[in-house]
C-alpha cells in the first residue's frame, strides 16, 4: 500500500464524518486533512503535525502532535482486502 493511500485511510478514520481526504501526494493529503476535516479531540485539541515511521519503505507507525503540544501514537495494522 502506498503512503498516500495509507494517509487517506487514516484521514477517513480521523474524520468525524467518515469522508476520505483528497490529494494525490503526501503533502496534498495532509493539507486536505488539515484544511477540511474536523479531527479535534474531546478537549478541542486538533492535529498540527503527523510524523510517520517507515520500515523498508512501508508506513509502520508514527506520532501525531496536537495543538496543545501533546503527542498521540499512530498505530498501523495490516488490512486484509
Amino acid at each position: 500500500m502506498s503512503i498516500v493511500k495509507a494517509l487517506k485511510k487514516l484521514g477517513k478514520k480521523l474524520n468525524t464524518a467518515g469522508t476520505e481526504p483528497s490529494g494525490k501526494t503526501i503533502a496534498g493529503v495532509l493539507g486536505s486533512i488539515e484544511e477540511s476535516f474536523n479531527i479535534s479531540g474531546s478537549a478541542g485539541a486538533y492535529v498540527t503535525a503527523i510524523e510517520l515511521e517507515l520500515t523498508e519503505g512501508v508506513v509502520s507507525g508514527g506520532t501525531a502532535t496536537l495543538s496543545d503540544e501533546t503527542t498521540v501514537p499512530i498505530t498501523v495494522t495490516t488490512a486484509t482486502e
